[in-house]
């Protein structure tokens, strides 16, 4: 299924016979320029007329170039969660066969700052700002699907809808303490893949434990009679600090009460991370807990670092190369809407291989967006990847 294929299954609303420019030709557009590294409407808008010749290699484009004005409309009607689906579909089509094993998939949310709506009209109705909860494969750096919700808060029932929406088996779903839900636990297991759910005080009972359990000095024999693993990491230098983390995975529950409740629960682990500050040289510890379905403790660890990788690899690549939290789109669907758009944009640029353009191991999105604006055959590279 190619990207264009996926955007003719969306629901084009408008009036038949009134309408100049075809939906998919709108949303292709948008995606061209989000490709090319153009942010705003007028951007993408500036960009297809500069750029029709090229197009036309792709799109039909039989009235020209719809207006920006026109762009925004077809953005703000579309059903986000028509949207949403075609993306997962698309995301699985592309990339599911390159998931290797154990990939690791982050759950997380973020929300779209400027997608607040406070009309100066009373007759307009005012929306919060967009809170969308993603789907990040850590290893394979693509993003597989998202959910809006309408706050944080509500993530609770936006990870089981995503979860269903995916194909899970034999990877390992990471997620911070908001999701840690019984449900959500159950859910991941019904799709065969295995959790590490970080874990704190809003599991009043079962944090309490983990914090008993490993308050007690983890000797040899309390070791073995718990059956608690240990690993160390590496010591890591960065952010002005060292690190060390030290990781712990108790993997014998009958002590715990509610282990029952909890599906396909086989550990309970503690992670210590030894800071030092390398001017002041002051140092603190931190202790975090977590819960899994993993019996290896290395396992569990580095899946539980590799989470972090969605708020450095997706979260501050569309806020600081897709300049989300500044744009200042927000009417009706259109904020989440062009969220998928960037997603998809970033999925193809990520595994773009253009190293025979500039001679580094690290090219960036950006560079690679400013490549596929100057150069038409490295664009037709991108392209051929859906």
């Amino acid at each position: 299924m190619t990207l264009e294929e996926t955007f003719e299954e969306i629901t084009d609303d408008r009036i038949e016979g009134r309408t100049k420019h075809k939906l998919v030709d709108i949303l292709m557009i948008v995606f061209f320029g989000i490709l090319c590294g153009y942010k705003t409407i007028e951007e993408i808008h500036f960009y297809a007329e500069m750029s029709i010749n090229a197009l036309k290699k792709y799109l039909k484009l039989e009235n020209g170039i719809p207006g920006s004005d026109t762009i925004l409309r077809v953005l703000a009607r579309i059903d986000s969660k028509e949207l949403e689906n075609a993306f997962v579909r698309y995301a699985k089509e592309t990339f599911g066969d390159k998931v290797g094993e154990d990939e690791v998939i982050a759950i997380d949310g973020k929300t779209i700052r400027n997608s607040r709506y406070l009309p100066e009209s009373p007759e307009k109705t005012p929306h919060k700002a967009s809170h969308v909860v993603s789907a990040w494969a850590t290893n394979l750096g693509v993003c597989f699907g998202q959910v809006k919700t309408d706050e944080k808060s509500n993530e609770i029932k936006a990870i089981p809808e995503l979860l269903e929406l995916l194909d899970l088996k034999g990877v390992i779903v990471t997620i911070d303490a908001m999701g840690c839900q019984k449900k959500i636990a159950e859910k991941i297991t019904e799709k065969k893949s295995n959790y590490v759910i970080s874990l704190k005080g809003n599991q009043e009972k079962i944090h309490a434990d983990a914090k008993s359990l490993f308050e007690h000095e983890l000797d040899e024999q309390y070791c073995e009679r718990y059956k608690i693993q240990h690993t160390e990491s590496e010591i890591e230098f960065g952010h002005g600090r060292i690190e060390k983390r030290s990781s712990y995975l108790c993997t014998n529950l009958r002590w715990l009460e509610e282990k029952s409740e909890w599906t396909n629960l086989n550990g309970i682990g503690m992670v210590v991370s030894e800071r030092t500050d390398k001017k002041t040289g002051q140092k603190s510890t931190e202790r975090r807990y977590f819960l899994t379905s993993l019996t290896d403790v290395s396992k569990a660890s580095n899946a539980l670092r590799s989470h972090w990788s969605v708020e450095n690899n997706l979260h501050w690549v569309l806020d600081n190369i897709f300049d989300e939290d500044h744009c200042l789109v927000r009417k009706d669907n259109a904020a989440q809407n062009l969220n998928v758009i960037r997603k998809i944009a970033m999925n193809l640029l990520k595994q773009a291989d253009f190293s025979d353009v500039i001679k580094s191991k690290n090219i960036t999105i950006s560079q690679k967006q400013h490549i596929c604006d100057k150069c038409e055959d490295y664009l037709d590279r991108v392209i051929k990847l859906f």
